[in-house]
């Protein structure tokens, strides 16, 4: 858009003009709320750099994976593919999506996004070690609009990379920080934070996994990016005190159905 003032001295008239620069373009913001066992939010959401916002209103731990649907797949063939053992069809593309935070809390997740039909999906069990997944925790959601531009990406101040089976990060002091998360494996991968309990380690997040992820958990989760597939980046903001952490993948693997924590893919992080 172009600003233009007259100015006048005299018999001689100038015109000055001004281009205003547009502000950076940055991320649509999506809020989701998550329940026992449902999502809420839009049917339909524009294309390109997409925040998702999940808010947890439920009585359990919630996430929200995004998963793009590269297929006319009813909702019956999708839901039975998410649950069977083994990695996904080729036509699931997992592209990121908030992961687990308690009742009350909030997490995010930032990633570009293609026009297409994806599901919002929550893998995290119940006590009774049902997946919510199983209990109807599945929503369809339509992107719409002109592809996100190669280049699209979120801002970042720290890179965590996954691999078979590890997380590459720097350290990292305490603060808020936009973490950019980048697959580098051959298979699928997630990125969970939690805060270790005092006295807690990975150990005990690992034997928590083994055991169904029922009791009480050693560590408190903080959200991270629920699942990418190889080559996928997301991003996602959290604040961190002093202390302790874990960063989790527990994505079954695609050789033996065990979770890549079990497989050793768990790090504990001192933030100082």
């Amino acid at each position: 858009m172009r600003m233009c003032r007259l100015a006048l001295a005299g018999l001689v008239g100038a015109v000055v003009c001004a281009r205003q620069r547009p502000p950076a373009a940055g991320p649509s913001v999506v809020t989701i709320t998550a329940t026992d066992y449902s999502f809420g939010g839009p049917d339909t959401i524009a294309a390109g750099l997409v925040t998702l916002r999940l808010v947890n209103v439920g009585r359990e731990p919630h996430q929200a994976g995004l998963v793009r649907v590269d297929s006319g797949k009813s909702s019956a063939e999708v839901e039975a593919a998410m649950k069977a053992p083994g990695p996904p069809p080729a036509w699931a593309v997992f592209v990121g999506g908030p992961d687990v935070v308690l009742p009350g809390d909030t997490a995010n997740a930032t990633q570009p996004l293609t026009s297409g039909r994806y599901v919002l999906v929550c893998f995290f069990p119940s006590p009774d070690g049902t997946l919510h997944l199983e209990k109807g925790m599945f929503r369809w959601l339509v992107v719409r609009g002109p592809a996100a531009a190669a280049e699209s990406d979120p801002a970042r101040d720290v890179t965590v990379t996954l691999n078979d089976y590890g997380f590459e990060i720097a350290p990292l002091t305490a603060g808020t920080h936009t973490v950019r998360v980048v697959n580098a494996g051959p298979q699928l991968h997630e990125l969970m934070l939690l805060a270790l309990a005092p006295g807690k380690g990975a150990a005990d997040v690992v034997a928590w996994d083994q055991g169904g992820m029922k009791g009480v958990p050693p560590a408190r989760p903080l959200g991270g990016i629920v699942g990418l597939t190889p080559g996928r980046r997301a991003a996602f903001t959290v604040t961190l005190a002093p202390g302790t952490y874990v960063l989790a993948c527990f994505v079954p693997d695609a050789k033996d159905g065990k979770s890549h924590a079990v497989h050793g893919m768990v790090r504990e992080i001192r933030v100082t």
